[in-house]
Order: structure tokens, then sequence, then C-alpha cells
């Protein structure tokens, strides 16, 4: 055997930089993943309230009800506060969660179908918080039309990352 095939390359026994785990999350990242998350949550609200306003099927109370959230930060429980934290939850709090746990969610291709699978698991929770009660129809419009808002919103927050700056890749 050479010399050469036994040693190995300095390469190779460093640590690998987070360059190579992928993209780390700065500042522009999270901006990008913001702006998305506000496109998303302005795609998404037409369907998700529009639909129901129009069916007569919308029940303002759940949104007053998910509002006593903002008894923590000093706001009186009402449909406007309700529809402002669910709104700001979308452009913050939903983008940051993305880009922590994006990168271990299915699909593998095409990268930002992971954002429908993001919401598809939030969605589960907005299904509990927001339950209308009422009849076969209100469900089922609740149902249909929260899912596929939800699918609108991820789908664009992943599309506006993936197209942009890219998902975060992580390395456990």
């Amino acid at each position: 055997m050479n010399e050469e095939s036994n040693s190995v390359s300095p390469s190779t026994t460093e640590e690998p930089g987070i360059e190579e785990f992928g993209l780390p999350i700065t500042l522009r990242v999270i901006g990008v993943a913001m702006g998305g998350g506000l496109v998303g949550m302005l795609l998404m609200l037409p369907l998700l309230g529009g639909v129901p306003i129009l069916l007569d099927v919308f029940r303002p109370e759940s949104i007053v009800e998910f509002a006593h959230f903002g008894m923590y930060l000093g706001f009186e429980p009402s449909v406007t506060t309700g529809l402002l934290l669910f709104f700001l939850g979308g452009i913050t709090v939903l983008p940051l969660l993305f880009l922590v746990v994006g990168a271990f969610l299915p699909p593998e291709k095409p990268r930002y179908l992971r954002g429908a699978a993001f919401a598809t698991i939030f969605w589960t929770g907005f299904l509990i918080a927001f339950w209308p009660g009422g009849g076969i129809l209100t469900i089922g419009v609740f149902v249909v039309v929260s899912l596929v808002s939800h699918w609108i919103y991820g789908t664009t927050l992943g599309y506006a990352l993936d197209a942009t700056v890219g998902i975060p890749q992580h390395d456990v």
C-alpha cells in the first residue's frame, strides 16, 4: 500500500461547518419567513372567513374564546383581539417554528410542500380551538375550508422560503 491511501485528509477529520449542514437561520431568512407568513395569511383569510360568512355558518364566539390569550398581554377578549392574535401568530410565531422544524418534515421533494405538511399539523389544533358545533353542513364546511386554507398558508410559506433563501436544513 502506498502512503497516500493510509493517510486521512484534514478535511475529513474536521468538524463540518454550518454551511455544510445547510442554510443558517439569519435575520434575512427570518424576514423572508415572516413575509411568507404575511402573504400566506392574506391568501388564506378570504377563504377561511369568506366562505363561512357567505354560508352563514361563521361563529365569532370561537374567535372571542381564542382572544382570551390576549389577556396575558393586557387585552380584553374581543373579535378584534382574536383576529389580531390569529393574524400576528401567522406572521411571526408559525414562520419561526417552520424555520426550526421544516427541515424534518415530508416530502423530500418538492421542498416547499413541507409548508403544507407543517400547516396540516397546526390545522389539527385549529380544529379543536375553533370547532363550530352545529349541523353537518357547518362542520363539513368548517373542516374542508379550514384544511384547504391551511394548505394555502403552508404552501405559500414554504414556497416563499424555498424560492428565495431556501428552507433551512439542520443536522442533529
